[in-house]
């Protein structure tokens, strides 16, 4: 079970538990905190992004790096920018996108992020830094 926080492209985000999450289907399911039986299906041509996180309050405090000078060397540095302007820094050990979109890990160390999901339909612009 992973504790998911989704952001849909309208700006909303939902907090929840999800058994079916997979990049692979068209859609998934997010059991509600308050109610595990009640759930919401998300279809993913509708979603920002998708973060599999530790903790869902995280750290107020906390900004995530906007450089690599943590992230582990040997892997691909991505920084993706969104349709509305956000970037995040991640890191993959993949050589090419998915058509659907692809997973990042984030490139802070300390981030509440454990892997975010992507959807193509999101993203403005991605680039791989040197």
């Amino acid at each position: 079970m992973n504790k998911i926080v989704v952001h849909r492209n309208d700006g909303i985000v939902s907090k929840g538990y999800s058994f079916d999450f997979t990049p692979a289907l068209p859609y998934f399911h997010l059991a509600s905190l308050e109610d595990p039986t009640d759930s919401v299906k998300f279809f993913m041509d509708n979603l920002k992004a998708v973060f599999i996180v530790m903790d869902f309050a995280g750290d107020a405090l906390h900004r995530n790096a906007q450089d690599f000078s943590e992230a582990p060397i040997p892997r691909r540095h991505i920084i993706v920018t969104f349709k509305d302007g956000e970037k995040f820094y991640g890191i993959s050990e993949l050589t090419h996108r998915n058509p659907a979109g692809f997973i990042l890990f984030p490139a802070d160390p300390e981030s509440n992020t454990i892997r975010v999901y992507i959807p193509n339909t999101a993203i403005a612009n991605v680039d791989v830094a040197e």
